[in-house]
């Protein structure tokens, strides 16, 4: 029988890993609960002090605990630091699948991951049989043709077994994840590759057809719409993604006013300009 995820139980995870970052989820966390009122939280917030290693502070139906990364991230205050970050969502995600997959309460394990900058403006749609192997996410295609098609981890939903394929791919995920935060791969694209891509690359070695498990290629504009263009509130996706990569990528960016105020973000008329948005300034520095 066919269902759409919000009329399943299913485990909502996020982090935050650096304190730009917690306020920003808590936005993304009131717009989840909003849509989906019974799905159980699991919430990280790091770094933690007191740990040698990377460690997040986990909120949790069961109480507060904590997680510890196995490896260092040795930041070292460049760009990489981003991407060091962002590589620890692998693991991250199988820990919430082996500690509170069971939450769900069914044969089957459903757990969804959802940025911090992203804002639910409705409940996910999705579709699916309750009793299959499912990988689901925005899809991003390559209209260049240069073979960079990927899954996009802004939105990621995963169903299955306890030990089913579906798990099996989280390990591999988060084992390749761990490796690349201490051997950080070289970048081979017009971009550095980030845990996305190598969710990518896992599951193109495990292609659907033979592995016994459905991947769902989901509309990036709906999913993991950006829902400004040149200085303006142009849609209103399902899923509204703001990129705090524009600001936390780089660390000359750190303190950049973005993304704009929830109340602009919840509520503003479609056309209305960003705030303190200047189109002459903006042109002058072209």
């Amino acid at each position: 029988m066919i269902k759409r995820m919000d009329q399943l139980p299913a485990v909502l995870c996020c982090f935050a890993y650096r304190e730009q970052y917690f306020a920003e989820m808590e936005g993304m966390l009131a717009t989840a609960r909003e849509h989906h009122p019974t799905w159980p939280l699991i919430v990280g917030r790091g770094p933690a002090p007191g740990f040698d290693l990377p460690t997040f502070e986990v909120e949790s139906p069961s109480g507060k605990l904590h997680w510890t990364l196995p490896v260092q991230l040795n930041a070292d205050g460049t760009e990489d630091d981003f991407f060091k970050i962002i590589m620890m969502k692998g693991w991250w995600m199988a820990q919430v699948w082996r500690n509170f997959g069971h939450l769900v309460e069914s044969s089957h394990m459903r757990l969804v991951w959802s940025d911090a900058d992203n804002r639910f403006n409705g409940p996910l749609d999705v579709e699916l049989d309750p009793l299959s192997e499912v990988v689901a996410g925005p899809w991003w295609y390559d209209r260049e043709n240069r073979g960079f098609d990927t899954i996009c981890s802004g939105l990621l939903m995963f169903q299955g077994a306890k030990n089913g394929v579906v798990s099996k791919l989280l390990s591999e995920w988060s084992a390749k994840c761990l490796d690349c935060i201490q051997n950080l791969p070289p970048q081979t694209k017009p971009w550095r590759d980030s845990d996305q891509e190598v969710l990518t690359a896992v599951l193109a070695a495990h292609p659907q057809a033979d592995s016994g498990y459905e991947l769902f290629k989901l509309d990036m504009t709906k999913y993991s719409g950006c829902p400004v263009k040149d200085g303006r509130l142009v849609r209103r996706a399902l899923i509204d993604s703001w990129y705090m990569i524009e600001r936390m990528r780089l660390p000359e960016y750190h303190d950049v006013d973005w993304p704009p105020p929830e109340d602009y973000r919840r509520y503003a008329p479609i056309g209305t300009p960003l705030p303190g948005w200047n189109p002459d300034e903006e042109a002058s520095t072209e």
